[in-house]
């Protein structure tokens, strides 16, 4: 009974932290300039409770990541915004309709969206995992993208899925945020941790 009891509050106490450090994250991130620097302070605490290591609870830990990643990450969200911002206003010029050439245009957007979102997935996971610059940390989500194509197809599903549960339900980023965050970075650093092995 006892050992029931302990999973039980084991498990209670597992949501709590989520979703307090799922409202820590949209409170960060409301400027969203903050975003970032905020996302990667998300997945910090996250890697921290995955690998046993979270010990200053979850206030002290995230806010500690929030100032250590906020330059690198913040460089990071400068050159992806206008990235992000190229291929969408591109997205919205192109008329795939009007020519062959718009087509092939067209085509070449769609697979740069694809390859700019795979990278993305794999950003804030490496950016917590490795002590890397964020120039490495860009390169390295660009080759861990193309290396296991099946658990990046994973990683976009598993984004799809949670932006378009926001899109129905706006409430709902007050509780999926931290839940997704762990499920994405547990999946990478098995994939992390076989690279290592490997090399």
């Amino acid at each position: 009974m006892n050992i029931f009891n302990n999973r039980l509050f084991s498990s209670l106490n597992t949501v709590v932290d989520l979703f307090l450090l799922n409202v820590l994250w949209v409170l960060a991130m409301f400027p969203l300039i903050t975003f970032f620097p905020a996302t990667a302070a998300l997945f910090g605490v996250v890697r921290k409770r995955i690998l046993h290591k979270e010990t200053d609870g979850i206030f002290k830990s995230f806010f500690q990541l929030f100032k250590e990643n906020f330059k690198k990450s913040f460089f990071i969200s400068l050159l992806w915004t206008v990235v992000g911002l190229f291929l969408y206003f591109d997205y919205r010029i192109i008329d795939p309709s009007s020519s062959a050439v718009q087509l092939i245009l067209y085509i070449i957007l769609i697979l740069a969206i694809l390859l700019f979102s795979s990278i993305s997935m794999y950003l804030f996971p490496i950016m917590v995992h490795f002590e890397l610059g964020w120039r490495h940390v860009i390169r390295n989500a660009f080759l861990f993208s193309l290396m296991n194509p099946i658990l990046t197809i994973l990683l976009l599903l598993i984004l799809g899925a949670c932006i378009a549960i926001i899109q129905v339900y706006p409430a709902a980023i007050f509780i999926i945020g931290s839940p997704s965050a762990y499920i994405i970075y547990h999946l990478c650093q098995k994939w992390f941790d076989q690279v290592v092995e490997m090399s």
